[in-house]
C-alpha cells in the first residue's frame, strides 16, 4: 500500500527528478552540484507524495499563500507541481492525495485553493473551478509610442531594495480577489524571488515608474523573446496604484519600440486594453480561462464574501439560503442560512429550504465574483437551482475584479 504523505527535505531531490520527466525539464540530478537546495526554494512540507517504500512515484506543491478576497486576507494554498510517474499513471494517485490534503486544509483555517490546470476537467473531480481569466494581448509596441508620461523608470536588479515594489504591489491587490501578498512569508522570500532573474543574462527586465513628484505608482516586469527572428516584450507583471500609474508602466513599451516589435501581456480580464491605443483594430484580444479555484472552507468564505449595499437601519437587511454539495471536504455540505446586513454578514447551519442549490464548483464561481448568478444560470455544467429568492441572491452573486498574481 503506497504511503502519502508530506515531503522532508531528504526527499526533494526525488521530487524535482519527477519533474524533470513530467514537465519534459532537462538537469542531471545524479551530480552533486544539481543536489543543492536552492533557499528561494517552497519549503520540503508544502510538497506532498506518494511512496512506494522510498521511491517517490507522485507529488505537489502545497504552497502556503494569503490571499486578498473582497477586502480581506485569508489562507489560501496554491496548488502545483502536480506530477506522476509515467510508470505509476492511472492508479488514482493525485485523488488520493487530494483526499487528505484537502480536509487537512480546512482543518488549518484555509478559505480558497487555487492551481493553474493543464486540464480544466481533470481538477473538477476535486472541487475546482475556472474563477479567474486572463486577456492575452497582443501590440504593435510602435502604436504605444503615443503614451507620454512624466516622470522616470528605475531599472530594479538582483538584491536591490524591494520596499517600493513593496508598496506599489500591495496597493494593486487591495481590491481584488485572488491578489496575492508577498510580504506574508518571512525573510521577504517572496520578493527576493521575484527579483532574483539576472536580465544581463536572462533577458528578464524589472523597472519601477515614479511620477513627476518621485512618487512610486508602478512596475513592470517583461522578458525579451524571440520568435521567428523578430524580437518581442513579453510581460510577466504590472502592477500599478492607479491610471496614472498604469499608463507609466506602459510608456516604456512605446519608447523601445525600436528594440521590440510587438508588446505581449497576459494581461488581467478587468483592464480594458481597447484604450490602450486610438485605433482599436489593432488590439488582438483572446480571453483565457487560465486558473482554477475551489472554496476549501464555505461558511468563512459565506461570512467575508461583501455584502449588498444596505441602509444601515437594521443589524440584518437580507438573508438567503444555500445548499452546498462538496464531494471532498465534508464540513462544507448542508444547507447555510446567510444574514447579512451594515454589520457583514453571519452564517449557520439550517434545516430551511434552500434558495439555491449547487455545488462546490459553481459556488466557488459566484463567490469569489467570477460570475454573476444570471451568468451561471447559462452554464453547461449541471451544478445550480435557483428556487427562490432570486432578487435578493441576484444582488448578492455579483462579479468583481479579479487576478490571481501568482504563478504557482
Amino acid at each position: 500500500m503506497p504511503d502519502i504523505r508530506r515531503l522532508e527535505s531528504d526527499d526533494l531531490i526525488q521530487f524535482y527528478r519527477m519533474h524533470t520527466i513530467v514537465y519534459n525539464m532537462r538537469k542531471d540530478y545524479s551530480k552533486e552540484e544539481n543536489q543543492k537546495i536552492d533557499p528561494l526554494d517552497h519549503p520540503a512540507d508544502w510538497a506532498w507524495g506518494v511512496f512506494e517504500g522510498k521511491k517517490l512515484l507522485a507529488g505537489m506543491y502545497e504552497i502556503d499563500y494569503l490571499m486578498r478576497f473582497d477586502g480581506h486576507d485569508v489562507k489560501m494554498s496554491g496548488i502545483g507541481g502536480v506530477g506522476t510517474l509515467p510508470e505509476a499513471r492511472k492508479g488514482g494517485l493525485v485523488r488520493r492525495i487530494f483526499e487528505q490534503l484537502l480536509p487537512q486544509a480546512y482543518e488549518k483555517g484555509v478559505v480558497f485553493s487555487n492551481l493553474t490546470p493543464f486540464d480544466h476537467e481533470f481538477y473538477r473531480k476535486f472541487g475546482y473551478e475556472v474563477c479567474c481569466a486572463r486577456n492575452k494581448i497582443t501590440i504593435d509596441a510602435g502604436d504605444l509610442s503615443d503614451i507620454k508620461m512624466k516622470g522616470e523608470f528605475v531599472h530594479i536588479l538582483p538584491g536591490d531594495d524591494t520596499s517600493q515594489l513593496a508598496e506599489v504591489h500591495s496597493a494593486y491587490i487591495k481590491n481584488i480577489n485572488h491578489g496575492i501578498h508577498r510580504d506574508y512569508w518571512p525573510d521577504n522570500r517572496a520578493w527576493k524571488r521575484f527579483t532574483r532573474e539576472d536580465p544581463f543574462s536572462t533577458g528578464t527586465y524589472l523597472y519601477l515608474w515614479k511620477d513627476e513628484k518621485g512618487k512610486a505608482c508602478s512596475y513592470i516586469k517583461y522578458q525579451d523573446i524571440t520568435e521567428d527572428g523578430d524580437h518581442h516584450m513579453s510581460v510577466s507583471e504590472i502592477a500599478f496604484t492607479g491610471r496614472k500609474g498604469l499608463y507609466g508602466a506602459l510608456s516604456i513599451a512605446g519608447s523601445l519600440c525600436a528594440q521590440f516589435e510587438n508588446f505581449k501581456w497576459l494581461a488581467p480580464s478587468f483592464i480594458d486594453p481597447y484604450d490602450f491605443i486610438s485605433d482599436a483594430w489593432s488590439v488582438e484580444s483572446e480571453i483565457k480561462p487560465r486558473d482554477m479555484t475551489r472554496i476549501v472552507n464555505v461558511k468563512t468564505a459565506l461570512e467575508l464574501m461583501r455584502s449588498p449595499c444596505c441602509d444601515g437601519k437594521s443589524l440584518f437587511e437580507g438573508e438567503y439560503v444555500v445548499e452546498v454539495e462538496d464531494e471532498n471536504i465534508k464540513a462544507n455540505n448542508g444547507c447555510f442560512l446567510v444574514q447579512f446586513g451594515k454589520e457583514g454578514s453571519r452564517v449557520s447551519s439550517t434545516s430551511r429550504d434552500a434558495d439555491l442549490s449547487c455545488d462546490i464548483q459553481t459556488l466557488s464561481q459566484l463567490v469569489t465574483g467570477y460570475r454573476t448568478l444570471e451568468n451561471a444560470m447559462y452554464s453547461r455544467q449541471e451544478g445550480l437551482d435557483v428556487h427562490s429568492n432570486k432578487e435578493t441572491l441576484k444582488r448578492v452573486f455579483t462579479q468583481r475584479p479579479q487576478h490571481v498574481t501568482e504563478y504557482f
